[in-house]
């Protein structure tokens, strides 16, 4: 009877392992579809850096590092379960540290190429700073968001952390305020006049 429990225990847990490798490549490749490689909508950014600049911000709760996490998990497990026979216990321990890692170094990875995606332009600070724009991936209260906006003809788009520290949807108008370090921009909602002058008569 026990010999049967701990088979039909490891079978649910290779079932998981399976499970979580196949969610977690199908989640980050959709990210990456979707997000053309340019910050996945709904992420929720972590600072490490400390700075107040964005310059030290990790992707660490974004699709795409949940993504590595899930795929790495599984497959890691699925190595350690099948393919040496390793303790349930113990393999879920490895599983776990490898893909926790792993995901820290896609989330550094994929916020370093987000932001030269975004900085690689010349156009100067001042020219950013005043122009409207549209929120194309929300924006946090205390992380980093993706805005779109024109300047001299072109279309650019920049991460951008909330000025006020409250979220702002996607589809939001805000305007740029200041340019910080590694090419963020700091935002404001811009709301409509009916919202804004609430006393105001029509």
């Amino acid at each position: 009877m026990s010999g049967l429990l701990d088979a039909a225990n490891a079978t649910t847990l290779n079932c998981i392992y399976f499970s979580s490798l196949v969610a977690g490549l199908l989640l980050a490749l959709a990210s990456l579809v979707l997000s053309g490689l340019g910050g996945a909508e709904g992420g929720a950014e972590v600072d490490l850096g400390g700075d107040g600049d964005g310059s030290g911000d990790l992707t660490i709760f974004s699709p795409v590092t949940i993504g590595a996490f899930l795929a790495v998990f599984g497959a890691v497990g699925l190595i350690a379960a099948v393919g040496f026979d390793i303790d349930a216990r113990l393999s879920l321990l490895i599983a776990g540290l490898s893909a926790a890692v792993i995901s820290l170094l896609v989330a550094a990875l994929y916020s370093r190429l987000l932001i030269e995606l975004h900085g690689s332009t010349n156009i100067a600070e001042t020219e950013m700073v005043g122009l409207e724009g549209v929120v194309t991936t929300p924006v946090p209260a205390n992380g980093l968001g993706e805005v779109h906006f024109d300047v001299q003809n072109e279309r650019m788009s920049r991460p951008a952390r909330s000025a006020e520290g409250v979220a702002i949807a996607r589809g939001s108008l805000v305007v740029i305020e200041q340019v910080l370090g590694a090419g963020v921009v700091l935002v404001r909602q811009r709301l409509p006049a009916s919202q804004g002058h609430p006393n105001s008569t029509p």
